[in-house]
Formats: C-alpha cells, sequence, structure tokens
C-alpha cells in the first residue's frame, strides 16, 4: 500500500491535520495512519546560501567583489532545523510515499517554504495543495475534497522566489557596500539595508525630521458664549452654548494678530446675536469593514498597545486553537459560499460576553450587503473572522482575550444596522461676526452597541492626520451638550474671550500610524474605499509588515518610546548619508511589491523582475561608493548626543568615543582611536548606572580612568577596575546598581561591604578577550606553591581559554 506525505508548515498545524486524517502513530519527527504521512517544516528549513559559498572571496566585505549578483542561486539547509529536513528528504524518497500534499502556509511565504523541501530533495513525485482559511475540521476535511495540483500555484510559486532572491541582492550588496563606506573612520557597526525596511526607516526618519524643524506659530481664536434665555435645557442644567468665531466664508477661525482678537471680544462682548441658521442632518454610519492583519495590527496597538508583532502572534495562536480564520489575510470581505454558512460562525460566538448580540442578530433575518460579501476582493483567504468552534472565553489569557474580543464585536457589528447620527451646525451671529458650533447626537446607536467608538487621542492615532491642530480645531467645534435652539432665536453673548494657543508638530508614527503607512506605500489616507484601493502596492504585505518593524528595532535604527517609534542617530544617519533615493522610495517599493503580485497572477515575468533589480542595484553600489559617508557619520553622531566619549580619552584630552567591537569571545567597548594613540577596551554596560558609573568615575589610588568588568559568575558583583599597569584601584556595584563607596577593604568580590576580602589583585588586559587579569595561587601535588595571571573570565570558570602567564 503507498502513502500520501502531508507536509505542514509547523508541528503543531500538523498535528491538527493528523488528527483530523486518523494518522494517529507517533513516530520520529512525523505522525502515521490510515494511508498517510504527516510531517511537517519548521519555518524555513532552506535559506539562500551565503556569498562566500560562492566565492571564498566574498568572505570578506570588501569594494573589488561588489555588486555580487549570482547567475544562479544556491541553497543550504538552516543548520538548526537540519535534523527535521533529514526527516522529511527520507520520507519523501521512500518508495512507499506515492505522492505528496503541499499543507503548507497559504500565503507566499508558505509556498516558498516548501517548494525548496520539493527543490533541495530533487522530488518528482505528484504533489498536491491543501488550502484552507482555518483548522477546525470541518475546513480541514473540505479542503481534502478539494485538493488541487501545486502546480496550480505556479504563480504563487514564482512570485515567492522573486521575493527572496530580488530581497538577497538588495539586502547583500546594498548592506556590504554603505557598511564599508560608513566604517572608514574606524566606526564598525553593520548597517542592514533592504528594499522594505530602508524606506520604512525614512518613513520614521522623515517624520522625525519634522518634528525637529516645526517651528511653533502663536495663533489666536475667539470663544463667545451665548444664552438663549429659555428655561434650561441641557443635560448641564443651563441655557447657554459656545462657538468659535469664523470669517464670514467660514474657512478661517485662527488670527495672527491679538489686537484683532481682542477687537472682535470688545465689539461682542454682552451684546444681542441671532441663530443666523440652524441645520440638521441625519448621517448613516455603515458598519466598519472587517479585519485583515494589517487593520487587526493597528486596532490593537491603539487599544491595547501590543505591539504588531504581538498581535500576529497572538492572532496565530488563536488560529491554531482553531477559534479565529487565517490571520495573515489582506482581505477585509467574506466570499458568498462563507456568508451563506455564516450562521456556524454566529452560533460560535453565542458564549459570554457577547450573547446579547448573537440573540438580537438571530432573532431576524441574517442578511449581509456587498459591503462586507465580495468575491471579487477575496482571492487567497477571507477576513479575519471567528470559526465555528465555539470557546471558553475565560480559558484564553488575558491578551489573547484582547484579540479575540476585537474580532468578535466586529465580526458582530457587521450584523447590525447603520448607526444615524443626527450633526447640528449652529452659526450665530453677533453685529456681523459669525461663531460656529457643531454638535452631534446618536438618534440610533445601531452597529455601536456593539462596538462603541471612541473619541479619545489613542482611537485618532491610528488614523494618524499629520496635522495635529486641525485635528484639536475639529474637537473644538463639537458642542456635547446643546440646548433646544430655533433658526432667527435672539441670544445674548455674554461671555467673549480670546484663546492664545500655538500651532503643534506631527506626531511620532505609533506602530499602528506607520502600519497605515506602510500599507498605503505612504500616503496617508484616511479614505477607507481609497485604503482599500491602494493595499496592493504598499510597502511589504500584512505578513511581514510586523517583523520589518522588529527588524528596525533589532538593527538599532528605531526605539520605542512609550508608544511612539523614534529613530536613532544610527537610523537618522542611514536615511540622511545614503545617496540612492531608490533605497529610500516608498512608491517605487511599492511598485515592486505591485509587479511581484503580477507575477503571482502571472501576468509580468521573474526573470524580467530580477533583472530590473539586478540593474538597480549596480547603480546603488556605484552611487554608494563615490559617497564620503564615514566623516559625515560622525558630524551626525556628535549632534546627536549618542556619542560614549572614551574615559581614558576624556582624561587625556582626545576625542575618542567607544564603539562595540565583536570578538571571538563576544561584543565589547573599545576606544575608536587606535590601538597606539588610546587602547581602551572595557565590557559594555548593562544599566544605566553603569554608563554613568563608567564614564563619571575615577580610581580611588591614582585618579585614572577606569573600566568595566562584568563577571559571569552570579555571585559576583560588577567592577570598576583601573586601567593603569600595577594600580590596585577597584570600585564595587552594590546590590542596587550603584557604587559602594571606595574604601580600603570595598572590593569583596561580592558587592556587599560585611566582612569585606581583599581586593583580588588584577593585571593588564586578557589578550583574547579584554577584561582584567587577575593572580592566582596553587598547590601542586607535591606541596609547591605558585602563581600566575589569568583572564577573570577564565575558561575553568566557564569562560575564556587564554593561556596563563607563570609567575614562578
Amino acid at each position: 500500500m503507498g502513502y500520501k506525505l502531508v507536509i505542514a508548515e509547523k508541528p503543531s498545524v500538523g498535528r491538527e491535520i493528523a488528527k483530523v486524517l486518523g494518522a494517529n502513530n507517533k513516530k520520529d519527527g512525523y505522525l502515521e495512519g490510515n494511508g498517510y504521512l504527516v510531517s511537517w517544516a519548521i519555518g524555513h528549513l532552506i535559506e539562500l546560501a551565503e556569498p562566500h559559498h560562492y566565492d571564498e572571496r566574498l568572505k570578506e566585505w570588501s569594494l573589488s567583489t561588489l555588486p555580487f549578483i549570482p547567475d544562479k542561486f544556491k541553497y543550504q539547509v538552516n543548520k538548526s532545523t537540519a535534523k527535521q529536513f533529514n526527516v522529511l528528504k527520507s520520507l519523501i524518497n521512500n518508495n512507499e510515499v506515492k505522492s505528496l500534499i503541499n499543507a503548507g502556509d497559504c500565503a507566499r511565504e508558505g509556498q516558498l517554504i516548501q517548494d525548496l523541501i520539493f527543490l533541495v530533495t530533487g522530488c518528482k513525485k505528484p504533489i498536491e495543495r491543501l488550502w484552507i482559511s482555518s483548522l477546525t475540521e470541518k475546513d480541514i476535511r473540505e479542503g481534502f475534497n478539494n485538493l488541487k495540483p501545486n502546480s496550480y500555484y505556479d504563480g504563487l510559486t514564482q512570485a515567492a522566489h522573486a521575493r527572496q532572491k530580488s530581497d538577497w541582492i538588495c539586502g547583500i550588496n546594498a548592506s556590504r557596500i554603505y557598511t564599508i563606506k560608513a566604517s572608514a573612520n574606524g566606526r564598525r557597526d553593520v548597517y542592514s539595508l533592504g528594499r522594505v525596511q530602508t524606506p520604512t526607516l525614512a518613513l520614521i526618519v522623515d517624520r522625525e525630521e519634522e518634528i525637529t524643524n516645526f517651528v511653533p506659530q502663536q495663533y489666536y481664536q475667539v470663544l463667545g458664549t451665548f444664552n438663549t434665555g429659555n428655561i434650561a435645557t441641557n443635560s448641564n442644567g443651563d441655557n447657554s452654548y459656545n462657538g468659535i468665531w469664523t470669517s464670514n466664508d467660514g474657512k478661517i477661525n485662527r488670527l495672527d494678530k491679538q489686537e484683532e482678537a481682542n477687537r472682535i471680544v470688545s465689539k461682542v462682548q454682552a451684546q444681542k446675536g441671532v441663530i443666523d441658521k440652524l441645520e440638521k442632518k441625519l448621517v448613516k454610519e455603515k458598519p466598519p469593514l472587517l479585519y485583515d492583519l494589517t487593520s487587526l495590527q493597528r486596532a490593537a496597538n491603539t487599544k491595547y498597545g501590543l505591539t504588531a508583532n504581538q498581535t500576529l502572534e497572538i492572532a496565530q495562536s488563536l488560529y491554531e486553537m482553531q477559534v479565529l480564520s487565517y490571520p495573515r489575510t489582506s482581505s477585509q470581505y467574506l466570499s458568498t459560499n462563507l456568508a451563506q454558512q455564516i450562521q456556524e460562525n454566529l452560533n460560535a460566538c453565542n458564549v459570554a460576553p457577547y450573547k446579547p448580540f448573537v440573540a438580537q442578530i438571530l432573532s431576524s433575518q441574517i442578511r449581509l450587503t456587498t459591503r462586507h460579501v465580495n468575491d471579487s476582493k477575496v482571492t487567497d483567504h477571507y477576513a479575519i473572522i471567528p470559526t465555528n468552534k465555539s470557546l471558553d472565553f475565560n480559558t484564553l489569557d488575558d491578551k489573547q482575550q484582547k484579540v479575540y474580543d476585537l474580532v468578535v464585536r466586529r465580526f458582530l457589528s457587521i450584523f447590525y444596522p447603520d448607526a444615524e447620527i443626527e450633526h447640528t451646525t449652529v452659526t450665530t451671529k453677533v453685529l456681523d461676526e459669525i461663531f460656529i458650533t457643531k454638535g452631534k447626537v446618536i438618534i440610533k446607536p445601531g452597529w455601536q452597541v456593539v462596538e462603541s467608538v471612541s473619541n479619545s487621542k489613542d482611537a485618532k492615532e491610528a488614523k494618524d492626520p499629520k496635522d495635529e491642530t486641525t485635528k484639536a480645531e475639529a474637537d473644538e467645534l463639537q458642542e456635547a451638550n446643546l440646548p433646544q435652539l430655533q433658526e432667527k432665536q435672539t441670544v445674548k453673548t455674554i461671555k467673549a474671550e480670546v484663546l492664545s494657543k500655538w500651532t503643534k508638530p506631527p506626531s511620532r508614527y505609533t506602530e499602528a500610524a506607520i502600519l497605515g503607512a506602510m500599507e498605503c506605500a505612504g500616503k496617508e489616507i484616511e479614505d477607507e474605499k481609497l485604503r482599500q484601493a491602494m493595499k496592493d502596492c504598499g510597502l511589504g504585505t500584512p505578513a511581514t509588515r510586523a517583523s520589518i518593524i522588529e527588524t528596525l528595532l533589532k538593527h538599532d535604527y528605531i526605539f520605542r518610546e512609550k508608544k511612539s517609534l523614534k529613530p536613532s542617530a544610527k537610523g537618522i544617519s542611514l536615511i540622511k548619508l545614503l545617496p540612492c533615493e531608490l533605497l529610500k522610495s516608498a512608491e517605487l517599493t511599492a511598485s515592486w511589491e505591485q509587479k511581484l503580485n503580477a507575477i503571482e497572477k502571472g501576468n509580468y515575468s521573474s526573470a524580467t523582475f530580477l533583472a530590473e533589480i539586478g540593474t538597480m542595484i549596480k547603480q546603488v553600489v556605484a552611487e554608494i561608493s563615490k559617497t564620503d559617508i564615514a566623516s559625515k557619520l560622525e558630524n551626525i553622531y556628535e549632534a546627536s548626543g549618542e556619542n560614549i566619549p572614551c574615559p581614558k580619552c576624556l582624561i587625556e584630552k582626545r576625542k575618542g568615543i567607544l564603539l562595540e567591537r565583536k570578538g571571538q569571545y563576544g561584543t565589547f567597548l573599545a576606544c575608536s582611536l587606535n590601538k597606539d594613540t588610546c587602547g581602551y577596551l572595557s565590557n559594555i554596560p548593562k544599566t544605566q548606572k553603569q554608563q554613568k558609573a563608567l564614564l563619571e568615575s575615577r580610581c580611588p589610588n591614582c585618579n585614572g580612568a577606569m573600566k568595566l568588568y562584568l563577571p559571569k559568575e552570579k555571585d559576583k558583583s560588577p567592577a570598576l577596575f583601573c586601567i593603569k599597569e600595577g594600580c590596585k584601584g577597584a570600585l564595587w556595584f552594590n546590590e542596587k546598581g550603584g557604587l559602594n563607596a571606595p574604601s580600603a577593604n570595598a572590593s569583596n568580590g561580592n558587592g556587599s561591604n560585611a566582612n569585606p576580602k581583599p581586593t583580588q589583585e588584577t593585571g593588564q588586559p586578557c589578550v583574547k578577550c579584554g577584561a582584567p587579569t587577575v593572580k592566582r595561587s596553587f598547590v601542586s601535588k607535591q606541596g609547591k606553591k605558585g602563581q600566575f595571571w589569568s583572564c577573570s573570565n577564565w575558561k575553568r570558570e566557564g569562560g575564556c581559554d587564554a593561556s596563563p602567564v607563570w609567575i614562578n
């Protein structure tokens, strides 16, 4: 009997599929039963080979080897997951396996992971494709009943390979050439560049420049308070309302000169006016679109402060629990087929705290319109919705509950009617001066009963309009509690005052805002339909945007400051000094994404796309190679205040700074000046207190510079040691992270002043790792005593293997 081999993308998905297929016999790296073998990848088992696998010269980063664009790409097995690859290779080549089923993630990367396995193992057997949007038993069975030949997805496969190769070509060449040019003055930071991450960084850096260069402008407004003379008619218990002065054409409510504002106040103060116009307009607000991954990430970041990556991981976990549909989707619509069976999904939501909403929906006929059901806008996957599997809400952890709640409430809201809101605009005229008042009243909440709309600052951040002042002005015109008013009614100005204000700079990007900017290729588009139209040409894909943000954080290009993303000096310098607008252009990169989508649909050639990337990279390398980046780089770092001065150079009146270096045994700090000029070495501070102590402390013995020592042993404390040869000066950090007061017996090795012990004598830095050497004693088997110098991180204590220097 022949077997069908099913390959999932990860073990958890493989187990769910095996359970449905009846493959319950556990083997080493796979499950067997009922004519199936079910195994899995563990992410990317196969990677593009490193450059030196093509040419040994490429081990060194050199201008002479760039640009490097392979004629034919090579692959290598990921060492960390090689065992599972060998399991799959053995199964694929097993004669009893007659055919395969690709059950990888149903997206571009999932197709690539599987195809590389088939490619490297040389698989020639028939392959079918499983394509499902949830892991419920029903969907898995339906998926197996509707398998298609893997070749049906050739366009997706070609796009996936083109994406991987283009990113490799772009990343390898651009990163190397920029790093080489930036390190000409001794700074050895490695710079990572990419066709998506670099323009995304450019968005954040450009916003920071706008904030830095912003010059606040003072302006003035006039606020009038009017009394109707009626019996109290609003919820505040009075009959007054406010209005903002505006020009006759209604376009200006700001004044540049205070004198003009004072003139208007004096003119209208205590004067009678009239309600010149009273307009009421009933507006129907339709339920919002369902969530795709990006909109879900934005909502979770805005409401709960979850990062894009956290939201993706949580949504993935809920998908694997079978309670949410496939999360890496770019669609916000349902298919007609799914809509016809949607009551099963509604029934699954009939648990606390959603029972009242489900009961209301099921009490009448279920209706969905083309606003939420559109087959033309459902390609690989539909929107993120709850599946037909019920769950106990209390079994989820806090973050899972938050993400699940967002999805369920958005899903339930689409079955509710439109919200009906009455918008009121009051035009009050006092001696020909116009005051505008706006208010709104919810007549019928409709879908807002399920998913309340917040007017908080956090909610507005998700839309990210650049002009915060415009947003503030709109808020000023909103009047929550209007009394009963009538057109041509007489009112009295009981108060008029000048409001002095300043324009505000644009806000920094939050993760919610940068995800929106990436989705629309940097164009800040609030209109939902226009945003939908721009989706196919954004930066990255819904599945990759979170990882792009994490990549920028990992490479120290940006850092989180509360909810905002702020660029570092390293990130700013990359964008400022990178001469190639091509690599910084969001619109151009978006067009590349559009071409990848065209390749996927069979409307563009992957060979043509890669040839275009190759031509561009040659231009990039040529352009960067002509640029003096290193000298300009130091100016940016110095201006940023991020440079850490070398303690030894501070004393000796030089301008050396501390840079991170990588050695055989890890990273350490070294002076940017050459070894002969300074030669300072230290461990890297792990806390602000350690960094401050390193820069400000002086040796208690000779008043010289000190270096930081961080012991590997948990029972020992960090210390500062004098760098001067022969000096035994030392300062130890206490349990609170601060320095103990220097004393003759302060250095007891554990940061405590209790039962002080003599300081262990230290010598010159270790030749291998730079840590202090210490004098040690030994007694031979014959009872002979001796001493030697060895690294304080000596391998006998789990660290450095530098050879000891014998004293006697």
